[in-house]
């Protein structure tokens, strides 16, 4: 029993091991799957990777070489188009540098701008004159006001003076008033004095009449003292009248020379004041001759200058006129030289075609007599030569046709040229007026401008023109509408003779 035990144990323990490896073999095998299904997967991602890098590859190398081909091709159309702009603008400056118009119509603004600079000039001059009058006037001004100062000083001078002379006169009547009263006063103590003698005489005489004897001598002396007394008192009393005198001489001649000394200041004043009065004259009469002068040298330049503006306008007017009636009379001529030679050409194509027909019949009909055809043969033959000469006039007549259908197109060709022409220097013209028309617009000669439309492009409005202008349309050449001012307008008021 032991042993079955034994053997069931041992097998089971087999089993077991078995089971553990079928089972590890399991693991195995669901991680080798794993693994292969992860490889593939990454085999695969690679690939869409690798396939979706060459697409993306190619996809940019396609768009490289499309916008490569774009950026040539737009540069290619660039250059066409920059090589086109160059080729109208050159053949638009050829033109314009060969258009007699615009030559005549700069000329006519640089005329137009030196109008203005000479105006400018003459304003100018104008400005500086009035400033110059201004300045003289008010130097005059200054003068007189100066003068009227003067004047003023001097009377308030002579008033002074008078006032003075009043003073003088006063002050000197005092003192002739105060002088006779101390005459008075000296003639008063004289006879006060006197009078004091003569009762002093009268006093000695009744006293010395009882000593007459005794005083005899001390009278006489007393006489003798009286009679001294007496000439000190006349000679003091013609002493004082000599001052006085005296000081009345020196009073006078104080204002004697005083009266003197203002004379003379003032006929010195009155000299100066003349002086003045020349050399303000004289400076004045200067500065007017030189104006005078100077006005009459630029108004005879400005003379000389309009003068040859004028000349040399009406020169080129007259060149200009001269040609235009010149290229109009070649254009005549050799319209009419196209014409005849157009009518001789048909006509000479006419007689060829004649003699064609005529030398072809011939040469049909000897051949057919050369080779001695039968009737029918012949009018058949006839028949074919004529139809080969109809052809051969057909052609003929449809390449005529085509030389006069390319004839034609090189005409309309040329004239779609000179409207191009005419029209670039239009615009030209439009755009010079535009530019410099605006501010030489009171400046511009006679006859610059050509057209109502000119006029409202410089000034922007209408205006209603008088009876005596008129529109000329040269349809042969295919100018433009020219205005033309007739002799009767005056140039102050018309319009377009500004």
């Amino acid at each position: 029993m032991q042993r079955e035990q034994e053997a069931k144990d041992q097998e089971l323990r087999r089993r077991l091991m078995e089971n553990n490896i079928y089972a590890g073999y399991g693991k195995s095998e669901l991680n080798v799957e794993k693994k292969r299904r992860a490889l593939s997967e990454a085999n695969e991602r690679r690939e869409l990777y690798m396939d979706y890098s060459f697409v993306k590859t190619e996809q940019d190398k396609t768009k490289r070489v499309q916008i490569a081909q774009f950026e040539e091709q737009l540069a290619d159309e660039l250059a066409k188009r920059k090589a086109e702009q160059m080729r109208h603008d050159m053949d638009r400056r050829r033109i314009c540098d060969g258009s007699e118009e615009l030559r005549v119509l700069k000329e006519r603004l640089h005329m137009a701008k030196v109008n203005k600079e000479r105006a400018q000039q003459l304003l100018e001059i104008e400005v500086r004159k009035e400033k110059d009058r201004i300045t003289g006037h008010l130097l005059a001004e200054h003068m007189e006001n100066e003068r009227l100062e003067q004047q003023e000083l001097e009377h308030k001078l002579d008033i002074e003076k008078k006032r003075q002379r009043e003073r003088v006169k006063v002050i000197n009547q005092q003192q002739i008033a105060m002088k006779e009263a101390q005459r008075e006063e000296a003639m008063q103590e004289y006879i006060k004095e006197r009078n004091q003698v003569e009762e002093l005489v009268a006093k000695i005489a009744d006293e010395d009449a009882n000593e007459a004897k005794a005083r005899a001598e001390k009278q006489m002396e007393s006489r003798v003292m009286l009679q001294q007394f007496m000439v000190e008192q006349k000679a003091n009393q013609e002493k004082l009248e000599a001052e006085e005198k005296a000081e009345n001489e020196r009073i006078e001649q104080f204002a004697r020379d005083k009266r003197e000394r203002e004379e003379r200041l003032e006929q010195e004043r009155q000299e100066k004041e003349k002086e003045k009065l020349r050399i303000l004259n004289a400076m004045l009469g200067q500065m007017e001759a030189k104006n005078k002068e100077a006005e009459e040298l630029e108004l005879l330049r400005n003379d000389l200058h309009l003068e040859e503006l004028e000349a040399e306008s009406r020169r080129r007017e007259e060149m200009q006129m001269r040609k235009k009636l010149e290229d109009k009379e070649e254009m005549k001529n050799a319209y009419l030289v196209q014409m005849r030679a157009k009518e001789e050409k048909m006509l000479h194509a006419r007689e060829e075609e004649g003699r064609m027909r005529e030398e072809l019949l011939k040469k049909f009909a000897e051949d057919d007599r050369l080779e001695q055809l039968n009737e029918q043969k012949r009018r058949m033959k006839v028949e074919q030569h004529r139809r080969e000469a109809e052809r051969l006039v057909e052609l003929r007549r449809e390449m005529y046709e085509l030389a006069r259908a390319q004839e034609r197109e090189e005409q309309d060709a040329l004239r779609k040229d000179e409207d191009k022409r005419r029209l670039i220097i239009e615009d030209e013209r439009r755009r010079l007026l535009r530019e410099h028309g605006q501010e030489l617009k009171k400046f511009l000669p006679k006859h610059t401008l050509e057209s109502m439309e000119d006029y409202k492009l410089l000034f922007g409005e209408e205006v209603i023109l008088p009876e005596h202008f008129s529109f000329n349309h040269n349809w042969q050449n295919k100018a433009l509408p020219t205005m033309r001012c007739s002799t009767t307008c005056k140039p102050m008021h018309c319009l377009l003779c500004i």
